[in-house]
């Protein structure tokens, strides 16, 4: 029997837009209660107007998961409103699509602190309330970059794969516990992602724009599959055909896939 999610009390971060704001969406209307997290204050206060008709609770928590002061305060207050955490999804996440040698270090930096270690801080101060709870979940967003490398994606591949690693040894940690860990590998998604972070120019930025407003799958029927896929307990949460094939080649023809990149880069080329 899957669990029911009515009353569970979801911690989502990245939840002003995008991917974090439809599984908010999905999740409350499976009946759970939110506390949304994000640095952006006005799409949260968007995000939970267009929420606000049922009888679940929303709250909404203006932070910067790449600062630890940040969460450690935030939970408290999720704390102190909700009384309880059962479900946290680590999705916030910056992109840069530039070559390496072109990117300034700095830019290297800050996004790997709002991708990796914003989901290594809300883990670390969540973790302890989720083991309080018979059934809880730990959900980590990643991509299909971290399963490959990418011409113009060296920041954020690695920042992912540096999450794909971390929670794929947590999974082995908490196996003996009433915690459930979820990775989910999401499809091409038109969630602004690209329009609002660093390009190497303007051109290739809508290049790649066109793709995911061409190719994406809607956000809302994404949420939904990834929603349900949670409630299974399924650890690998791979969305749409694509990814499937994506994540196959990359574990069992690594070498093959990644010449294949190379040699076809300008086809692939968003840089």
């Amino acid at each position: 029997m899957r669990p029911n999610l009515k009353n569970k009390t979801v911690v989502i971060t990245g939840a002003a837009n995008g991917l974090g704001k439809a599984l908010a969406n999905e999740f409350y209307r499976q009946g759970s209660h939110l506390a949304l997290i994000d640095v952006d204050l006005n799409g949260l206060e968007r995000a939970k107007s267009e929420l606000e008709t049922n009888e679940q609770k929303i709250t909404i928590h203006h932070a910067d998961v790449s600062i630890e002061k940040d969460i450690a305060t935030t939970r408290l207050e999720v704390l102190n409103n909700h009384k309880r955490i059962d479900i946290l999804v680590n999705n916030a996440a910056i992109s840069i699509s530039q070559n390496f040698e072109q990117m300034e270090l700095v830019d290297y930096k800050k996004l790997f602190d709002i991708n990796f270690w914003g989901t290594i801080h809300c883990t670390k101060y969540f973790l302890p309330d989720l083991r309080n709870q018979d059934n809880s979940w730990i959900v980590n967003v990643i991509s299909d970059f971290a399963l490959m490398g990418f011409p113009g994606k060296t920041a954020y591949s690695s920042s992912k794969s540096g999450v794909l690693g971390f929670t794929n040894a947590l999974k082995t940690e908490l196996a003996d516990t009433n915690i459930k860990v979820c990775l989910v590998i999401p499809p091409p998604l038109n969630t602004g992602l690209v329009k609002n972070n660093k390009h190497i120019d303007d051109k290739k930025r809508e290049s790649e724009a066109r793709f995911l407003e061409k190719n994406g799958l809607p956000l809302d029927q994404t949420a939904k599959r990834i929603v349900k896929q949670i409630r299974r307990g399924k650890y690998r949460i791979i969305i749409g055909t694509m990814m499937f094939w994506i994540d196959l080649l990359s574990r069992l023809f690594p070498t093959r896939l990644h010449r294949l990149i190379g040699k076809n880069k300008k086809r692939f080329d968003f840089t």
